[in-house]
C-alpha cells in the first residue's frame, strides 16, 4: 500500500507538486501526515513554500493556518 508526497526543494524553495494516498488508506489521515511532514521539513530547513498540489492547500487552510506565511506564489 504505496503513499506518498512529491517534493523538489531548488534555491531555498521546497516545490510540493503532489499527494498520492492508496484507496485503502483513505480518510486515515495519511494524506495529513504526510502534508504535515513535508511543511515541517520545509520550516525546519528554512525554506519557503510554492504549493501546486490542492490537497496540501486545503490541509493548510483547513487544519494549519499558521503555515501560510512561508507560502509563495
Amino acid at each position: 500500500k504505496h503513499s506518498e508526497l512529491v517534493y523538489k526543494v531548488y534555491a531555498g524553495v521546497m516545490v510540493i507538486r503532489r499527494t498520492l494516498v492508496h484507496r485503502k488508506l483513505r480518510g486515515q489521515g495519511v494524506g495529513q501526515k504526510l502534508a504535515k511532514a513535508a511543511l515541517d521539513y520545509a520550516l525546519l530547513n528554512g525554506y519557503f513554500i510554492v504549493i501546486e498540489c490542492q490537497f496540501v492547500r486545503d490541509y493548510i487552510h483547513k487544519y494549519n493556518p499558521h503555515y501560510a506565511r512561508y507560502i509563495i506564489e
